[in-house]
């Protein structure tokens, strides 16, 4: 589990560039991080002000998301764009780990094992949902109202065969009726 914010970089994540061939690389027993915006200064903000207050609106935004997905990335989903301060990152971590998740867990809306701080969508749930997409399930009722005209279209074709054909074949047979 990575424990930081996405736009934060470890000064022990090396490029290639960085280290030549005949230097050994070691890695540091503290990974130091760097903040390119300089946003650590900022004032924290509040971990509410990030988090959903109602489970269906934080349950849309998991729907948005490629599963399964670690409880860093939901963290950062849900504070992108506003890159706040590591403080304030950690307080939205922290209320999905240990209350909001957990409890979204035991609704069984989602799974989420708390040990690997892994987040998936609930089995029984996406059983329980159409496997068609809008657009999928749109087209295939186009489909089958288009085939049930063609159906009806054909027996109507065939009765008025079978009619003209009767009358014709009668009017053959006996001439006088006519």
């Amino acid at each position: 589990m990575r424990l930081t914010p996405s736009w934060l970089r470890s000064s022990s994540d090396t490029s290639r560039g960085e280290c030549r061939d005949d230097e050994t690389s070691t890695e540091p027993e503290v990974a130091i991080y760097h903040d390119p915006k300089g946003k650590f200064s900022s004032e924290a903000r509040d971990a509410g002000e990030f988090v959903p207050d109602s489970d269906e609106e934080l349950l849309a935004v998991l729907e948005g998301m490629q599963m399964p997905a670690t409880v860093d990335e939901v963290t950062d989903r849900l504070v992108e764009p506003a890159q706040p301060p590591i403080d304030t990152w950690a307080a939205v971590h922290e209320r999905l780990h240990r209350t909001r998740l957990p409890a979204l867990d035991a609704s069984g809306d989602i799974e989420f094992d708390d040990a690997q701080g892994i987040v998936d969508r609930s089995r029984s749930r996406a059983a329980g949902r159409n496997p068609f997409s809008p657009a999928v399930f749109g087209t295939l009722s186009i489909v089958v109202l288009f085939v049930a005209i063609a159906l009806v279209w054909a027996s109507l074709l065939t009765a008025m065969t079978v009619m003209l054909v009767t009358t014709t074949f009668v009017a053959w047979l006996v001439p006088g009726l006519v």
